[in-house]
């Protein structure tokens, strides 16, 4: 079985662009709405920052680095002791992403559309969907990436469908409070996580003509997607009530009724189910490659391993509320580690490379 990591400039913005978009995209609405209210759009739209800077950071160094690989980058600039600690530390991350996204994945599955299937048998079949998907290397879940980017069109319109359903008065006054709005921020952080993975796959572009601007694209989109998904859900209910609803982007969908579409829920679950699968199939590569690393062993096996770690820690997830208690825990770390990495690397770089 080949193993083929190339992969090109197109890809390499779907590929950023699928590991930002998670079931955050159903929640985070009710997130930003405690703190910020009716401003909670303004409060991801912020937060947007941090995944443009990781993407500009990771352009920077894999520019001055000739575009080795990850660890040769770390090799270089930390030695193999603390290259060792770094990788192992982005493996765990990638894992723990992971095991989030499948978790919640399947949360929602349960209560969505197939509450009759246990949950562990969602869990292992989306599980077996992934390594199947991943097994053959970045080339495949680039092309992968890239075709279900195009389902992102679908799902912003018809997001679109609901701004003339709104109420204008819902996002008024439009700022109250900058203190509200940065308390917000932390809410939208997980929702860029994964954007990390600009680090390990860059140096895998073959067409890199301009691999920071690629990456900028990419984030540009999820920060507007996730800015006009906010806005139209407090748009249509109100602050209030979007607060207190666990997911409001399902049940915003789920009060339109429309002649030719029996369950409007149904379509969109469809529609973000296939945008999860990106995100999935990401992490679990990213996962497997840094193991691969830290522990010499053939990247398939990795692949095997990684699986059966991210079904078996799955469990500690479930239900959604241990979800959220685990993710507001460690997002924090997750956020401040990608930004020291990138930052440090690209400090050490500059005065090693002058």
């Amino acid at each position: 079985m080949n193993i083929n990591n190339k992969i090109t400039e197109y890809q390499y913005i779907a590929l950023v662009h699928s590991t930002m978009i998670a079931v955050g995209i159903l929640s985070v609405a009710q997130s930003v709405t405690n703190d910020a209210h009716q401003q909670g759009w303004i409060s991801v739209l912020i937060g947007g920052v941090y995944p443009i800077v990781v993407v500009v950071m990771a352009a920077y160094i894999d520019e001055k680095m000739n575009h080795i690989d990850f660890l040769k980058i770390n090799n270089e600039i930390y030695g193999k002791f603390l290259t060792y600690v770094i990788v192992l530390i982005f493996f765990a991350m990638f894992l723990f992403l992971e095991v989030s996204v499948l978790s919640g994945f399947t949360n929602v599955l349960n209560l969505t559309i197939v509450n009759y299937i246990p949950r562990y048998i969602i869990l292992i079949v989306i599980t077996l969907l992934n390594v199947y998907s991943v097994i053959y290397g970045l080339t495949n879940i680039g092309r992968l990436c890239e075709l279900f980017f195009y389902l992102m069109i679908a799902f912003v319109v018809l997001m679109m469908f609901f701004i003339p359903r709104g109420d204008i008065r819902n996002i008024k006054p439009i700022i109250t409070s900058y203190k509200d709005i940065i308390k917000a921020i932390p809410a939208t952080l997980y929702s860029y996580t994964g954007v990390e993975i600009s680090y390990i796959s860059l140096s895998f572009i073959t067409n890199r003509k301009n691999a920071k601007k690629a990456g900028i694209i990419a984030v540009f989109t999820i920060i507007f997607i996730y800015t006009l998904n906010i806005f139209i859900t407090i748009h249509f209910l109100g602050w209030e009530l979007t607060s207190k609803v666990y997911y409001p982007l399902l049940y915003l969908v789920s009060t339109i009724h429309l002649p030719l579409v029996e369950n409007f829920k149904i379509l969109l679950i469809f529609l973000w189910s296939s945008i999860i699968f990106r995100i999935l199939v990401c992490d679990l590569f990213a996962s497997s490659y840094c193991l691969s690393k830290v522990i010499k062993m053939n990247y398939r096996g990795c692949c095997i391993i990684c699986s059966i770690l991210a079904l078996g820690l799955s469990y500690f997830f479930i239900p959604e509320y241990n979800r959220t208690k685990i993710l507001d825990t460690t997002t924090p770390y997750i956020v401040i580690f990608g930004v020291l990495w990138g930052v440090i690397t690209s400090v050490l770089v500059r005065f090693k490379r002058r």
